[in-house]
């Protein structure tokens, strides 16, 4: 026997189709409850910028371009600084998911910021050919300072493209580059997020399908 879908059925499956469609709230690995903040997939190609809005998210230091679904940043030596690129939002937990390639850049950091003006450091995830590594921070620009609290030995393939994963919950702060993990606590990691950078020393630092997460500790 044939099913026929009657049209409220059929109304129905297409609502859901297209709800489905769209970001939904999900779960950390943790359990905790997430909500979007910002899905970046970076599937249009803009012309190499080194400041203003590029994707959604503002280049600032270096020379940024997106290319075949890719956000791809160049270190400027006249710079005398990582470049850098950057999305402002407000949160005290998140989660922070993106796909990264080394190129030929020495070395790939994920970072955010605190809200006090001028959004000061706070913490960073870095990548390189050898190491991962969490520090934590404050200060900006000359009053900058930083302690490495963990790392760690690995081996990235530059041409590869990575998973990574950051969640910072409270003072936890919890990294996934591929197979590996490394996690660090610090009051510092508690305080509320307003900027999250990603920066690169180097040429040809790739960074594509980058998410940003509110996390809900349960109470």
């Amino acid at each position: 026997m044939k099913f026929f879908a009657t049209p409220v059925i059929a109304l129905f499956l297409f609502a859901l189709a297209i709800a489905n469609s769209h970001a939904k709230p999900g779960y950390s690995s943790a359990g905790l409850a997430t909500e979007p903040i910002v899905l970046s997939t970076f599937n249009k190609s803009a012309e190499r910028i080194q400041k203003g809005e590029i994707g959604g998210w503002q280049a600032g230091i270096g020379e940024w371009r997106i290319e075949n679904g890719a956000l791809i940043g160049d270190e400027l030596e006249a710079n005398h600084h990582a470049s850098s690129c950057t999305y402002r939002f407000e949160a005290t937990h998140m989660v922070i998911k993106a796909q990264v390639q080394l190129g030929n850049a020495t070395q790939i950091a994920i970072g955010c910021r605190d809200t006090v003006p001028p959004n000061l450091h706070l913490g960073r995830l870095y990548i390189t050919p050898d190491s991962i590594w969490i520090q934590k921070m404050s200060g900006i620009s000359k009053s900058t300072r930083k302690e490495i609290l963990t790392t760690q030995k690995v081996a990235i393939d530059p041409k590869r493209w990575y998973e990574v994963s950051i969640e910072i919950i409270g003072d936890r702060y919890v990294a996934r580059v591929g197979d590996h993990t490394i996690e660090a606590r610090h009051e510092r990691f508690a305080d509320a997020k307003g900027i999250v950078a990603l920066i690169n020393r180097g040429q040809g630092a790739r960074f594509k399908n980058v998410e940003l997460w509110h996390a809900k500790p349960s109470t």
